[in-house]
């Protein structure tokens, strides 16, 4: 008996990996011999399927991942030539399993063809996301509300690998709501701090106020303005689109406005002062806050045509 699971959703294709080997071995009870060959890291092995029954075992599951990923021709022949007997072997199961990496070709056609069950996992469109997540949330008995469910699925879509691992957080009390609401007051606190520095002072009060730690403030500026220098370089050689492909389209646009004002020794200069006021927090050589309040208001982190 052949199955073939493939395509990008590697989440929802290794779930449905794991009840498909549940279900063989509840039915099998203990006379089921299971082996998991992944032909990434050893391609010779699938040349063992088939070929090595259990002395122990009236029936053998075998699964072999990525075998046609890292596809070679011999190894392709094998399976090619070996599939209509394992398909017709009723004291054996070969589960095939591929990521993303299955290439159209002559082994995946008959892998269709031959298996008892194919199923390809493509990636979730926005609406099956949602419904999944809610059907994932009320699986773990977890209650989300309306702002946790979009905060969700703005951030990771149809990453549900990503996705699940945020549902174990709330599971454990922790509320994307608020640190979406956390994230926000940091975000407009260093947008501030890139236009205006000076007035970014009030905004830097309220959140030492609030007990945010001053080397992790530091650190968020550092990550704005790395943002603000891709952004300012893309604009400059016209490779906007591939410097800024791993910024977030939003932080991407609202830097357009401070790159056109800014230059390279002010960028510089602010990369030092950062560095410095770093420093200074995590030696001692200043108290806290003094380093970033030193920052706002004696600094010129960004040099512009429009000086604060």
């Amino acid at each position: 008996m052949i199955y073939f699971l493939y395509g990008p959703d590697t989440y929802r294709s290794r779930r449905k990996l794991g009840e498909i080997i549940a279900a063989f071995e509840k039915k099998a009870g203990g006379g089921l011999a299971i082996t998991r060959l992944d032909a990434a890291d050893r391609p010779e092995a699938v040349f063992s399927v088939g070929r090595t029954a259990s002395l122990f075992a009236a029936k053998e599951l075998i699964v072999i991942e990525n075998a046609l990923a890292a596809q070679h021709e011999e190894r392709g022949e094998y399976v090619r030539v070996n599939l209509p007997r394992w398909s017709k072997d009723r004291n054996l199961t070969v589960i095939f399993w591929e990521g993303d990496g299955v290439k159209p070709g002559a082994v995946a056609a008959d892998l269709k063809r031959q298996a008892e069950k194919s199923q390809e996992f493509l990636l979730l469109g926005p609406a099956a996301a949602a419904k999944w997540l809610l059907a994932e949330a009320l699986r773990r008995n977890l209650r989300l509300s309306a702002e946790e469910q979009r905060l969700l699925l703005e951030r990771f879509g149809s990453d549900l690998w990503a996705m699940t691992q945020e549902l174990d957080k709330i599971r454990d009390g922790w509320s994307p709501a608020r640190i979406a609401r956390a994230e926000e007051k940091i975000w407009s606190f260093s947008d501030v701090f890139l236009a205006r520095r000076r007035s970014a002072f009030r905004p830097l009060v309220r959140l030492l106020a609030a007990g945010y730690d001053p080397v992790y403030l530091v650190g968020a500026l550092a990550s704005a303005l790395r943002s603000l220098a891709l952004v300012w370089q893309g604009v400059r050689t016209g490779k906007l689109k591939k410097l800024t492909a791993g910024l977030n389209p939003y932080v991407a646009r609202k830097n357009m406005e401070l790159a056109r004002n800014a230059d390279v020794s002010g960028i510089r200069n602010s990369f030092a002062a950062l560095r410095e006021a770093d420093v200074e927090l995590k030696t001692g050589a200043l108290s806290p806050p003094l380093p970033l309040l030193k920052l706002v208001l004696e600094k010129y982190p960004v040099k512009s045509k429009n000086p604060a």
